[in-house]
């Protein structure tokens, strides 16, 4: 649950950042890097977090890390590639 969870918050950042972000007038490119920058970093802490309390081991805080930081870039390079069509 705590993953689903992680991965709605990504993806609930992702929206803000993109809606935001160009009301104030910064690029897409500019917002990009610094959502899969800023995720990176999130995700890495999350695994962090989840081996130093939650116990889990390197190898599981891996997979599931890389789960969780797909999902979001994913969906970003969906809506760059969509929006950029037609």
């Amino acid at each position: 649950m705590h993953t689903a969870i992680i991965i709605t918050f990504g993806l609930a950042l992702l929206a803000l950042m993109l809606f935001i972000g160009e009301r104030i007038g910064f690029s897409r490119q500019t917002l990009t890097y610094t959502f899969v920058l800023l995720w990176l970093a999130l995700t890495v802490i999350n695994g962090a977090n989840g081996m130093l309390r939650a116990g889990q081991s390197l190898g599981s805080e891996l997979a599931i890390g890389v789960l969780v930081f797909a999902v979001p870039v994913a969906a970003l390079l969906l809506f760059m590639r969509l929006s950029t069509e037609g």
